[in-house]
């Protein structure tokens, strides 16, 4: 009952919250240090989401939980619009266009990496801005690493693991959204970090408590 009452709260936050985005309207970029940590915000939590919806898309496929693989979902339409969102700040705002690199495409990069592979790829639009320059990943270790160790697991055991890595990488999310708070000038963008903030949280709480259950 607990948990079925956090699903619900957590998916009424997410729908209010992708109403409110819905009327973001164009405006002029801010300058100065203020429009630098706008800039690094959209880019760093666009690559950070993209990251979610790889782990979720693996939970997709490998969770056992029934109520693990709805909250995969949820996080996979909710985070996918975000993206989209923020996409669309950086272009109108800054123009800039910028694609998140997807976990898959960066694995099957690793293996050039010492060649200069992961940081020379022209063809994908990562990170390109205005269609000109491709950027390389902020931490391909660190987000290759999130999924370690979850392609040994199954069962449970793979529901625990992936709860956990999942809740370290949503608090990742807080403080980023805490310290756009300081500089950011755009209504917009203000109001997505504090929902942020109120969305994650509450889906942290969520997993807290389906990682007591699953533990039982």
């Amino acid at each position: 009952m607990r948990i079925a009452k956090l699903v619900g709260a957590v998916g009424l936050i997410v729908a209010l919250s992708l109403g409110a985005w819905a009327a973001a309207q164009a405006d002029s970029p801010a300058t100065g240090r203020n429009g630098r940590a706008e800039v690094r915000f959209l880019q760093g939590m666009i690559d950070h989401h993209q990251m979610a919806l790889d782990m979720s898309a693996d939970c997709l496929a490998k969770a056992s939980a029934a109520e693990l693989k709805a909250l995969c979902s949820r996080i996979i339409a909710a985070q996918r619009a975000e993206i989209v969102q923020m996409q669309r700040w950086l272009s109108e705002w800054y123009a800039i266009t910028y694609v998140p690199m997807p976990l898959s495409h960066m694995l099957s990069m690793a293996g050039t990496a010492g060649h200069g592979g992961i940081y020379k790829d022209s063809q994908s639009g990562h990170g390109a801005h205005g269609g000109n320059a491709a950027r390389p990943p902020d931490d391909p270790p660190m987000m290759m690493g999130m999924m370690a160790g979850l392609s040994r697991l199954s069962g449970k055991a793979y529901d625990v693991a992936w709860l956990e890595a999942m809740i370290d990488h949503h608090d990742d999310a807080l403080h980023m959204a805490e310290r756009l708070l300081k500089r950011a000038e755009h209504a917009e963008l203000r109001a997505l970090a504090e929902a942020i903030l109120r969305d994650q949280s509450a889906e942290i709480a969520l997993m807290e408590a389906l990682i007591e259950t699953l533990s039982q």
